[in-house]
Parts: structure tokens; C-alpha cells; sequence
């Protein structure tokens, strides 16, 4: 029975304003990226997923292992040439009077990289190590050192003598070829010269009697060409800005037709940084006003609010279109009139141009034609010379500067470097699938889940613990019917999980000092101090799914307050699935669907425990609508008349997201707890509980963690494993 000083459940009548409490959070709040954890997450992750991380290292270790020990040793010999340009080729391409010799310079040493991969040069070398069966060189490799002469010849074979006798033949062969080819190089060149030589001598007789005879009749020769140049750089300079003002027209010109014939959607307005953001905003907007629909009516004033937001950054994003067509539209018709200008002043400047250079053009033309006759001819008169003297003799070009030596060790496998591969990409592989099996499991996983995800303050953690008092092992399973992957407990056969198990749900008296026992109490603890003067009197306890154990988390922390010495009851409103009366062992009937349908009476209904200062009310027969019952007045009364006889409550409901009745009583009571189920409740699910409640303004008290193994979960620096060794090593030393 309750005090004098214990006070009464007031009900407001209908149509009383319920009392402020705090705003409801943002719907974007949902939608927040979690943010990751530290160090020490990352440890408990790894740790928790050890296996995978092991599994994974020695499958990609030994797979390499493996490979690189049956793999058949290679070897690898190498020797280093030198191969320089001759002296024609160098002097040639500097000049550059020549395209012919230019590209011969230019390209020399390239080609010679590929007459050491060609096939005529592996003939030579095959012929020469009497390998006729071999038709090329597969394992040759020809390395250019950089901003050298110098190149690296290697080659890999399983032989390690045959690798060596092939560098050495392939440099010897070569040296051979580079002489074959240098003289026929020289006899083309010579013969080639002297038929330019020829040609040219006749060019430039030519254009000198040319020049000659156009200066004495038209008298060139007393005109000053700096006079002219002025008039002609001027038309030059004219007819390139006409040039650069046509291009630009053209470009403005398309951009205007762009977007004359696109409008907004045009290139140029869909990639302006402006405009894309004015459309991530409407957009963002829009599924902001489309979310709140689902909750708020028309007329909502925040929904009005939105809504004018809305129609704002449209017309943001109409004038900032509007603006772009117009400054395009005056871009082209300003290019317009700078093309026509340009175009006038060059046609002026054309006329005057005309008469100064009449005679100069052709006399220009004649001179510089004779000039370049006469240089190109000179040109070829010395190279003629530097060939005659250079096919007196043939130049060695290619010189071996390191001879290919008898290799010692394998080239191939790299054992070290394959077996520290191995590790370093077993280990990285392993972490990283650790890290998204974890990312890919979507369930509450610590308090900073369960606090981030419900915006609730947690009120403690219960332990997984087996009838023996120790942590369970986990395993990781597939949910029936969801599909959904999680880790569960692993029962040996004397063990038993506390979500349901009769030595669970009455832990806090049958084992004071266990793990969940000290977790209960701090639950107990917190909700005492939840609130300022009293604490809650009537407390309902639910959970987002089923099997998240909310009963275990109801019964046991009715019996906290009962051994506390206060008067309390243990109400199952739960009339679907109830299990209050399994749990004491007793009778389903008479109960609250009883005394709500009139056949049967509050002290029919009410039984004692063998705890004291414990009672319950069991749920009774199970009714066709549940939610009709808990929603009638008979249902308030009832919780009036028990407010006045017990000083707390504790009311089991069924699960918030399947069934209404939570939601119904949840504004009758004092204070609402929020059970949730370590790696099993989804951060969905938690998510959607706490929005429905906050909807209907019910007194959310905080939520807890059920279930939580002990692989580092931690609550304000206590450790409910050390927790768990503590006692065991106190009742060893006692006995």
C-alpha cells in the first residue's frame, strides 16, 4: 500500500493540452552518418573478428607460399652496351637543315633498341649458339638507361649457362649487324646527296637570274623596306585580331544558340556552380517538405514555413537562369559589333597595303628564294664532303661495357619479397573484410550506437551471462525469417541465455552479485535519478522487435525496487505474448483483460510473490483486441486505483513497432525505458521507436543494452567480466 505521502496518478481530462516537454528532433536527424569510433573500437571489432582476420592472413599467405616454392627457378643474366650516334647523324640533326637526317638522328636510338628485339638479329644469335629449333628470343629484355648511352641487355632462362652465352652472343651479333648496316647507310647517303646537290646547283642559278632581271625592271631597289614594314605589321596585326574577334563571335555565338535552343537545361547553366547548388537546394528541399508530409498536415506552420523556403529558392534559381541567358545574349552581340569594326578598319588597311606592295611582294619572295636556295646548297656541298670522308673508314658505335657473367642465384621467385607480399596483403585483406562484415551489420553494437541512433541517454548495459555465471561465447547465425546475419549466443548444454530463461528473469534475487544483478541496480539507480523531487512511479517497460529481452529487463527490475524495501507491482500488459506469469509460475487467469471485461475483480487480480514487497498483475485471457482494452477508461481507472496502492509500477508491454499498445500506454505513465538487444536490435528499428514516441510526447526516461557480451564493452570504466571474476574470487576465498 502507498503512503500518505505517495501521490495519486492525475489523469487530465479529454481535451486537456498535454505538458511541454522537449521539441521533437529534426527528421534529417535520422538521416545523420555515424561517426566512427576510436582506437578502441577498432581493437574490439578486430578482436571480435579475429578469425576472419586469421583465416584470411594464412589462405593468402600460404597460397603464395605455395606458389612461390613450386615455381621453377629462373635465372637471369645481363651485360651493358654503349651505342652512340656517328658523327654525320650528330651533326645532322643539330643543324636541322635536313627532315631526312633529322628524323635519322632523332630516331637512332630507338631503332637500335628494336634491331636488338628484331627477328633478324635472334636468327644471327640462334645460328650462332647452333639453336636452329629456336625461332626468336622470348626471355631477351633491352633496358635503356636514362640520359645515357648506355642500354642493358638481359636474358632468362631456367639454364644459367644458356642465359649467359645469349647476352654475350646477342652483344657480339649486334656489334656485327651495327657495321653491316653502317656501310650500306653510307652508300645511300652519298649517293642521295650528290643527286640533291645536283638539283639544287640548277635551283639556285635560277632564282638568282630571277631576282636580277624582276629588280632591274621594276626598279625595287630604291625602295626602303623599312618604310613598308610598318603598313604591312599593321595589316598583320589587323587580320589576327580579326581573326581571334571571328573565333570568339562563334563561340558566343554558339553558346547564345545553346541556349536559345536548350533554355535551362543548356550546358552552360546546368554546370554553373551556382545553379547546381540552387538545385541540390529545391531538391533537398522537396524531399525535406515530401518527408514532413508523412507527418504534419498542409497547414502545419513548419510545413508552411517549408514550403515558402521552397518557393523562394525557385525563384533564386529562376533569376540566376535569367541572368546567365541575358549576359550570354549581350557577350555575342558585343563579339558581333568588334568582328564588324575589325573587319571595316582591315579592308581600309588592305588598300593601302596594296599599292606600297606590289612590287616589294614579288621581290621578297624572289630574295628569299635565292637566299634558301643558296644556304641549302651550301649545306649539302659540306655534308657531301663529311660523307666522302666518312666512308673512308667504319666507326665502332657499340662498345661492351659490362660482359654478361655466370649467375649464382635464381632471378625468379623472389622468396623474400613474395612471402612478405603474401603477409603484408593477408593481413591488409583481413582487416579489411573484418572492418566491412562490421560495416555491413547494421545492429546497435555499443552505447554510442544506442545513444547516437535512439537520442536517448542510456541507463545502463545488461550482460549475456549463462546459468554458470559466465560471459557467452558468440557465433554468428542467420535470423528466420529476416535474413538477416547477427551474432547470437552459444549455449552449451548446461547454459542458458538470459532473455527468457526462468534463472534470468529473476537473477537480481536469486543471485544478488551476479554481473546482471549489478547491471539491473544500476538501471535502478539511474531512473531513481531520472528526475528531479520523485521518482517515476508508473514505468513502462518495452522494446522496438520481440526477443530483445524487455520482461527479463521488467521483472528484474521490479524486484530492484521490492528489495529495496518499496511496495510494487509487476503488471503484464502485454496480451499477446505474455510470460509474467510463466516467470513466478503462476495462473494466466483471472488477470487484466479479466478485470477490464468485468468478470473479475481488482483483488481477484492481484497476486503476491515470494518476494517481498512484490506483486503482479498477469495479463490474463488473451483478448481478440488488445489495444481496445488498454485504450478504454476502465484501463485508466485501474491505473489510478494501483498508483494509490503501490509505489511503483512497472508496467511490460508488447513491442513498439508490431503493436499499438505501447504507444497507448506509454502517455499514462510516468516514464518510458526503451530495452534493446546488443547486435541484435537494428539501428532502424531503434530509430523508428524513438520517433513514434517522441510523436505522441510520451516521458521517455532512457533505453538500455541487453545482451551485451563481454569482449570490451565497457560502462562508465566498469567491466562487467571483471565484474563477474570479482565475485567468483570472493566466494572462492570465503570458502
Amino acid at each position: 500500500m502507498s503512503s500518505p505521502d505517495q501521490h495519486p496518478l492525475m489523469v487530465p481530462p479529454p481535451g486537456t493540452p498535454l505538458p511541454p516537454t522537449s521539441p521533437l528532433p529534426p527528421l534529417d536527424y535520422f538521416d545523420v552518418e555515424e561517426q566512427g569510433g576510436g582506437l578502441q573500437d577498432y581493437l574490439y571489432i578486430l578482436l571480435k573478428r579475429k578469425w576472419v582476420v586469421i583465416g584470411t592472413f594464412l589462405a593468402v599467405f600460404l597460397a603464395v607460399a605455395v606458389r612461390t616454392y613450386l615455381t621453377t627457378p629462373i635465372f637471369r643474366a645481363s651485360a651493358t652496351l654503349q651505342i652512340t650516334e656517328d658523327s654525320l647523324a650528330s651533326q645532322v640533326s643539330t643543324t636541322g637543315t635536313s627532315s631526312f637526317f633529322y628524323d635519322y638522328a632523332g630516331k637512332f636510338q630507338q631503332t637500335q633498341y628494336d634491331i636488338l628485339k628484331s627477328q633478324s638479329l635472334a636468327k644471327r644469335v640462334t645460328q650462332a649458339l647452333n639453336l636452329p629449333g629456336q625461332k626468336g628470343l622470348g626471355g631477351l629484355e633491352v633496358t635503356p638507361v636514362p640520359d645515357t648511352y648506355l642500354v642493358q641487355v638481359a636474358f632468362q632462362s631456367p639454364d644459367r649457362y644458356l642465359a649467359q652465352r645469349v647476352v654475350n652472343v646477342v652483344a657480339d651479333e649486334y656489334m656485327y649487324l651495327s657495321i653491316d648496316r653502317r656501310n650500306e647507310s653510307y652508300a645511300l647517303v652519298r649517293k642521295w646527296l650528290d643527286r640533291q646537290l645536283t638539283e639544287m646547283a640548277a635551283k639556285v642559278q635560277e632564282a638568282q637570274q630571277k631576282l636580277y632581271k624582276y629588280g632591274q625592271k621594276s626598279d625595287i631597289y630604291a625602295m626602303d623596306d623599312k618604310g613598308t614594314n610598318v603598313v604591312v605589321q599593321k595589316f598583320v596585326d589587323l587580320s589576327s585580331l580579326l581573326t581571334r574577334a571571328q573565333a570568339e563571335k562563334m563561340a558566343k555565338e554558339a553558346q547564345f544558340k545553346q541556349i536559345q535552343e536548350e533554355g535551362p537545361d543548356a550546358p552552360l547553366i546546368v554546370n554553373n556552380g551556382l545553379i547546381a547548388s540552387l538545385r541540390a537546394q529545391v531538391v533537398d528541399q522537396e524531399a525535406k517538405i515530401s518527408a514532413m508530409k508523412k507527418v504534419y498536415r498542409s497547414q502545419y506552420p513548419e510545413m508552411l514555413a517549408e514550403q515558402a523556403n521552397l518557393t523562394e529558392l525557385r525563384g533564386r534559381l529562376q533569376a540566376e537562369v535569367k541572368r546567365i541567358q541575358d549576359s550570354i545574349k549581350a557577350d555575342y552581340e558585343a563579339s558581333t559589333r568588334t568582328e564588324k569594326l575589325l573587319n571595316d578598319s582591315l579592308t581600309d588597311q588592305k588598300g593601302q597595303m596594296a599599292k606600297m606592295q606590289d612590287n616589294l611582294t614579288d621581290f621578297q619572295i624572289l630574295k628569299r628564294d635565292a637566299q634558301t636556295s643558296e644556304q641549302f646548297y651550301q649545306a649539302l656541298l659540306a655534308r657531301v664532303k663529311e660523307v666522302s670522308m666518312a666512308g673512308t673508314m667504319v666507326p665502332a658505335n657499340v662498345v661492351v661495357i659490362d660482359p654478361a657473367t655466370l649467375p649464382t642465384a635464381p632471378f625468379l621467385p623472389n622468396t623474400r619479397k613474395n612471402l612478405t607480399t603474401g603477409a603484408i596483403l593477408g593481413l591488409a585483406l583481413g582487416v579489411g573484410l573484418a572492418f566491412l562484415l562490421e560495416k555491413l551489420n547494421d545492429s546497435i553494437q555499443s552505447v554510442d550506437d544506442l545513444e547516437r541512433t535512439c537520442n536517448l541517454p542510456s541507463l545502463g548495459m545488461v550482460p549475456l551471462l549463462g546459468s554458470n555465471g559466465r560471459m557467452l561465447p558468440y557465433h554468428l547465425e542467420k535470423s528466420e525469417g529476416t535474413g538477416v546475419r547477427r551474432y547470437l549466443p552459444r549455449l552449451r548444454r548446461h547454459d542458458q541465455a538470459f532473455t527468457g530463461a526462468e534463472n534470468g528473469d529473476l537473477i537480481v534475487f536469486k543471485d544478488p552479485k551476479s554481473p546482471v544483478s549489478e547491471a539491473i541496480r544500476h538501471v535502478y539507480t539511474a531512473i531513481m535519478l531520472s528526475a528531479s523531487g520523485r521518482p517515476p512511479a508508473a514505468i513502462m517497460v518495452t522494446s522496438a522487435n520481440p526477443g530483445e529481452g524487455k520482461t527479463l529487463v521488467a521483472s528484474n527490475l521490479a524486484l530492484a525496487f521490492a528489495l529495496d524495501g518499496q511496495q510494487t507491482l509487476l503488471m503484464d500488459c502485454d496480451l499477446r505474448k505474455p510470460r509474467v506469469h510463466k516467470i513466478f509460475r503462476q495462473n494466466l487467469q483471472p488477470g487484466l483483460s479479466n478485470y477490464l471485461t468485468g468478470s473479475a475483480t481488482l483483488e481477484e487480480i492481484l497476486r503476491p510473490t515470494s518476494v517481498p514487497n512484490l506483486s503482479i498483475l498477469t495479463s490474463g485471457a488473451l483478448p481478440p483486441s488488445p489495444s481496445i482494452l488498454v485504450n478504454s477508461q476502465e484501463f485508466k481507472d485501474l491505473l489510478l486505483q494501483l498508483r494509490q496502492r503501490f509505489k511503483h509500477i512497472i508496467i511490460d508491454t508488447p513491442p513498439m513497432l508490431a503493436f499499438s499498445e505501447g504507444l497507448i500506454i506509454s502517455v499514462l505513465t510516468d516514464g518510458v525505458l526503451l530495452v534493446t538487444r546488443y547486435n541484435c536490435t537494428q539501428k532502424s528499428s531503434g530509430r523508428l521507436a524513438h520517433l513514434r514516441l517522441t510523436q505522441i510526447r510520451a516521458p521517455l526516461l532512457g533505453a538500455v543494452l541487453n545482451c551485451v557480451d563481454s569482449l570490451g564493452q565497457t560502462y562508465g570504466g566498469y567491466n562487467y567480466s571483471y565484474s563477474s571474476k570479482y565475485y567468483d574470487g570472493d566466494s572462492h576465498h570465503k570458502s
